[in-house]
């Protein structure tokens, strides 16, 4: 590893995903006085750490720690901090100095430690295509690199992931031509019949499929039918290009059916004043804000001051999911919460910042959970669970499912109708009534002699739990209840 340079991506790396930010000593000196010490990730398996014993019990000083091949942590002071004495490089260091000198203890350790990588998602491909033959590996190098220049960060990222996952270690030096639908086929019978990896830890056994529960399989199906858009893309363009004359592999390669289910998990108005009641002070106008436009959290958190009322009456939502910039329009009510949080601050301040003022991280997402829990909603809802309450309602309410999609950021409402349209039965129930013409007379007279008890039926139907109103179960239990 060159110290030189390296150490320089490291400090630009971790200032922007570390909790602790300790290259200011103004900053470390508003450090409060602590038994233990506070630990920064450099890459994983290194840190650096910095200390600031009780009052009166010692000098603020720096340490570092590695993770070894043995799966335990090996530390050691390197030196004092420069918080009241100048550094010389060798006792008292400076964050620059402290990093350098805890890079050359990991480097003397090198033998023992565990392997080091970069903090954060990965953006390259772990596999290195090699030889004349046009392998998949070269496939899938030159695809990465076309969706590096044309898909939005965040879906790079997932893509590279995916790949990294589950398709270069097991085809990537399989030269293409010679790649048929066996191969694919028992790639993607491995990856139903194996429990998917949580964090760094190894994927279990694999389990035949009929022992495989329905939701978790219908799961892991969803992941091969991102897999195969991704091959279908990587081979198709290896046939575009010339570096392939066979198109039959991208063409035959087909993904499941009926594994898409639509969003259940959304909250009623009742809940959501629930939820807001029990969420942290600088959290609430976050989740404000979420239930208001329907963004993701990710938009929400790059949103600043002068993103407010740009070009109309709502905000304006930088590209985070995908490349396009949108326009969310807000509510009367909507509009005005969004005036008050913007009322004397800078047009490019943040809008949603923690109480300190520092941005939020990912640090939300626990005190969203949180929130949750203490509301009493169900403990799997989470924060994105937001937006499709805001679809959610618009649905049920009728609007258009043309001004959903657009006000999601949805490049076309088929994701909509797929994904939120069963959540109106009471607004298809009230077209079909007013909407279908007369087919029987006999049965149109009943129907107009007895409106009075099919409405106190219909309402008895309302009442019932807005979430399972008009669910597919048995219905024997109901056949009786109209007299």
């Amino acid at each position: 590893m060159q110290a030189s340079v390296d150490v320089k991506k490291t400090i630009t790396l971790n200032r922007s995903v570390a909790s602790s930010d300790f290259s200011e000593v103004a900053t470390r000196r508003g450090i409060p006085y602590r038994r233990h010490t506070t630990w920064l990730g450099l890459v994983t398996g290194r840190f650096l750490g910095y200390r600031r014993p009780l009052k009166g019990k010692g000098h603020p000083y720096w340490s570092a720690k590695f993770r070894g091949k043995d799966s335990k942590y090996h530390e050691t002071k390197i030196g004092l901090a420069d918080n009241e004495q100048v550094a010389d490089g060798r006792t008292v260091l400076s964050y620059d100095q402290a990093v350098e000198k805890a890079w050359e203890w990991f480097k003397a350790n090198a033998a023992t430690s565990s392997d080091p990588n970069p903090i954060g998602p990965t953006t390259e491909l772990l596999y290195c295509p090699v030889g004349e033959v046009y392998t998949l590996g070269h496939a899938l190098h030159d695809f990465l690199e076309w969706k590096r220049l044309s898909a939005a960060r965040s879906h790079f990222q997932i893509i590279v992931a995916l790949i990294n996952r589950h398709l270069t270690h097991r085809l990537g030096p399989l030269p293409l031509n010679e790649l048929t639908g066996e191969v694919f086929r028992a790639l993607f019978q491995e990856i139903l019949e194996t429990s998917p990896r949580q964090g760094k830890r190894q994927s279990g056994e694999r389990q035949p499929l009929f022992a495989i529960e329905e939701d978790m399989l219908r799961t892991r199906k969803k992941t091969i039918n991102t897999l195969i858009g991704i091959l279908r893309t990587t081979l198709q363009l290896a046939w575009e290009t010339g570096k392939t004359d066979n198109d039959r592999l991208w063409r035959a390669l087909r993904p499941f059916r009926n594994v898409d289910r639509p969003r259940i998990l959304h909250l009623s108005r009742a809940e959501c004043r629930q939820l807001l009641k029990h969420c942290r002070p600088d959290l609430r106008p976050l989740v404000m804000a979420a239930l208001y436009t329907g963004c993701r959290s990710g938009e929400l958190l790059k949103m600043q001051v002068c993103h407010v009322g740009k070009d109309g009456y709502g905000v304006y939502v930088l590209p985070h999911k995908t490349t396009r910039h949108r326009f969310v329009f807000l509510p009367d009510e909507g509009m005005a919460f969004f005036l008050q949080l913007i009322k004397n601050r800078s047009p490019t301040d943040l809008l949603f910042v923690r109480a300190d003022g520092k941005p939020w991280g990912v640090f939300y997402m626990k005190l969203f959970k949180l929130a949750v829990l203490s509301a009493g909603l169900p403990r799997e809802f989470a924060f994105h669970g937001l937006r499709h309450t805001y679809a959610s309602q618009l649905v049920q309410a009728g609007t258009p499912m043309i001004v959903v999609s657009e006000q999601l950021g949805h490049a076309h409402t088929f994701q909509v109708s797929r994904s939120y349209g069963h959540l109106a039965p009471q607004v298809r129930e009230a077209e079909v009534r007013q909407r279908f013409t007369v087919l029987n007379d006999y049965f149109a007279g009943v129907a107009k002699r007895r409106k009075k008890s099919l409405a106190r039926w219909r309402g008895k139907l309302h009442g019932t739990k807005w979430r399972t109103y008009a669910k597919i179960t048995d219905l024997t239990s109901r056949s009786n209840t109209l007299e």
